[in-house]
């Protein structure tokens, strides 16, 4: 071979992207010409290593089929050009076929597969090792790490630990990553463990390290160890500092976490962003505020995180401006192409009570995830667009138990039970996990269609998996035994049960006063503000359905007045509507239509039905034409309206205007709503 191939070949070296592939694929026909790829190894192998490095498999694997001799190193750069394209059944196949493997094919077979997220086929080949070095070692632990198996990270550490022909003990690499999954488990015993041994043998603590530590104190609030950590630093580096600010905000020390901001004199946007979100987890949104626009005026560049961790701040707030800022900000800023801070993005819409905003903007998305799909799914149900969010779970590659639940909780929501219970059914039948919140949905679904039988079914499924005493699948069963009639033994769980918040107590209550029990729901009530618990706005709708069911008028008012002005809740439509029919029914006709005029909300024709029967109850007649007015310009086909007035007149004695009332109903072909009972067969 002569020295101008020498030369071809060692500029084959030079050709690593795409750009060279024309110039590659010249010198390929000029060595065929030439007659020396046939006997020349070596320069197949870089011609082969030129293809991969250009992207071009399909090249590569002609080439490598072509070829007369082989090494390992032929197999591994082929092995090595199938995986870089994410790319796993061919490789394993050639690898199979490999007549002789080397550390370095085993490692390269291992760790990448590992990376196309392979688990199961890359311990296979782990096992098959014939020695286990500690690359192939790192690479299974980190995998399992990356992939959300911290258990199996930990169990791999465990195994390799105990061989004592492996130096891999004091790979700082390997150690922060087993101590991040420890962190993931809340193992802290085992990440102490872990520290010791890190101190016995003597291991140097880098920065990749020190931040995993103090990560894992400072989540388990060990603070006094987070910063001996810290203090065992030359020159602590900002992810440590990042670490101990987190490990300060979660234990609520945001004075402690300024402090240790304030090190450095020009902080990265690392720093910025932790602090930021360590406001917004403590409450403190304003101070959150704040700093970003202190962080702008420095002339900091926002990320990704601090982006989102603003967005958070808007959910907080509750400012649909400020999310629309930051969705412009981000279309600007060009990070609409980051699905963690589209996924905010939609969430803050949401959660700022513009879910139409939240539905365009996923329309516009040309990508997505489980976890932004599942938003989709519990906003378009909150929006009564089932059937969009059926769309999106019947169309997901990926479901996760939290898909299967948000649709069953949306189905349920939307007056959908049955459909509910087939997915819950399908979800058994399918061998899937369940948990408490699709115990406490498919509950909540029977309690829909009254479905005692179905629903005592579905609470014995939660005996088997032993979520029986849990509070939301108490609750749910409360709800069921409330809307079957059954307020004794729905009282009955309620006693034995544990209570941690309202949610049992407004469920309970709420129970009581659908089933007329408005004496029981107020002492309830006073059981509840003594137990030290904050009414919430379900708790008020319960007070005063029950001081309605009771006549209890100022009773009622007391309780409508201290919402407002010693909870600070405004009163929602639910709330005014309780009031409105407690005047009605107790002849305080004047006082309701006064409550209709000041309210912020315009009275649907439910509300109007309300005054109505307090007109048809009190015989007023001229309010009651007026009122029947109002609910046919809302609903022109509404009975009750006709019906109601009609029994008025014939009450008191006006058969002819009765009449004529009727005469109208038939005119305009409006019929009598006929009345109906559920029966369970």
């Amino acid at each position: 071979m002569d020295f101008d191939l020498y030369s071809f070949a060692r500029l084959l070296q030079s050709f690593n992207s795409h750009q060279w592939i024309q110039q590659g694929r010249q010198l390929h026909l000029l060595f065929l010409k030439r007659g020396v790829l046939s006997s020349t190894l070596n320069l197949g192998n870089r011609l082969l290593q030129m293809y991969v490095r250009c992207g071009q498999v399909g090249d590569a694997q002609t080439l490598f089929d072509e070829m007369s001799q082989r090494n390992c190193f032929t197999w591994n750069t082929m092995i090595e050009g199938y995986l870089k394209i994410g790319s796993w059944e061919k490789p394993v196949k050639l690898f199979d076929l490999m007549p002789h493997k080397n550390d370095f094919s085993w490692n390269l077979v291992v760790s990448g597969i590992v990376k196309v997220g392979e688990l199961g086929i890359a311990q296979r080949l782990f096992n098959e090792m014939p020695r286990k070095n500690g690359i192939a070692w790192n690479s299974m632990i980190h995998g399992y790490a990356k992939n959300g198996h911290p258990r199996e990270a930990i169990r791999l550490f465990k195994e390799m630990s105990s061989d004592t022909h492996q130096e891999s003990h004091g790979d700082t690499f390997v150690l922060a990553t087993v101590i991040r999954a420890c962190n993931d488990l809340a193992a802290l015993d085992l990440g102490k463990q872990i520290h010791a041994q890190i101190i016995v043998n003597e291991v140097r603590l880098d920065s990749a390290l020190a931040s995993t530590l103090i990560k894992l104190y400072g989540k388990s609030g060990d603070m006094d160890s987070a910063i001996s950590i810290l203090n065992m630093m030359q020159d602590p580096d900002d992810f440590s500092l990042s670490a101990l600010i987190s490990g300060y905000a979660n234990s609520g020390r945001m004075e402690d976490a300024r402090r240790i901001f304030s090190i450095r004199t020009n902080p990265c946007v690392v720093l910025w962003n932790t602090l930021i979100a360590g406001y917004i987890a403590n409450n403190q949104v304003d101070e959150a505020a704040v700093l970003f626009n202190k962080m702008r005026k420095n002339g900091i560049q926002e990320d990704f995180s601090t982006i989102t961790s603003v967005l958070n701040m808007s959910s907080s707030l509750s400012i649909l401006e400020n999310c629309k800022q930051m969705h412009a900000h981000s279309c600007k800023f060009g990070v609409l192409n980051d699905i963690i801070t589209v996924s905010a993005l939609v969430d803050t819409y949401a959660k700022c009570g513009s879910p139409n905003d939240a539905c365009r903007l996923f329309g516009e998305l040309e990508m997505h995830d489980t976890i932004l799909l599942n938003s989709m799914i519990t906003i378009y149900s909150n929006c009564g667009r089932i059937e969009d969010a059926r769309q999106i779970f019947e169309s997901m590659p990926t479901k996760s138990l939290i898909s299967w639940n948000s649709i069953i909780v949306g189905l349920s929501q939307n007056g959908c039970p049955i459909e509910a219970l087939d997915l819950f059914n399908k979800m058994n039948k399918m061998g899937l996990r369940t948990d408490k919140f699709s115990v406490a949905s498919v509950i909540s679904a029977c309690a829909s269609v009254s479905s005692l039988e179905l629903g005592e079914q579905v609470f014995a499924r939660s005996t088997v998996i032993g979520i029986e005493f849990d509070q939301i699948v108490c609750t749910s069963l409360i709800d069921l035994y409330c809307k079957c009639g059954l307020v004794e033994s729905g009282r009955k769980l309620f006693d034995e049960m544990t209570k941690s918040d309202v949610v049992p107590w407004n469920s309970m209550l709420m129970g009581y006063a659908t089933n007329g029990y408005g004496v029981e729901a107020l002492n309830l009530f006073n059981e509840m503000r003594h137990e030290g618990l904050v009414p919430t706005e379900i708790t008020f709708t319960g007070v005063l359905s029950a001081c309605d069911h009771c006549g209890l008028v100022e009773e009622g008012e007391k309780w409508f007045s201290a919402m407002k002005h010693f909870y600070h809740i405004d009163p929602r439509i639910e709330h005014y509507s309780c009031m409105v029919d407690l005047f009605a029914r107790a002849g305080c006709l004047e006082e309701a239509m006064n409550l209709i005029q000041e309210m912020p909300f315009k009275a649907d024709a439910n509300m109007w039905s309300s005054v109505l029967r307090g007109c048809v109850a009190h015989g007023n007649k001229i309010l009651g034409k007026e009122v029947a007015e109002q609910i046919k310009k809302l609903d022109s086909e509404h009975s009750g309206a006709y019906v109601q007035l009609s029994s008025m007149f014939a009450t008191s004695g006006d058969w002819e205007e009765s009449a004529k009332i009727r005469k109208l109903m038939k005119d305009n072909r409006i019929q009598k709503n006929p009345g109906y009972s559920w029966a369970e067969c």
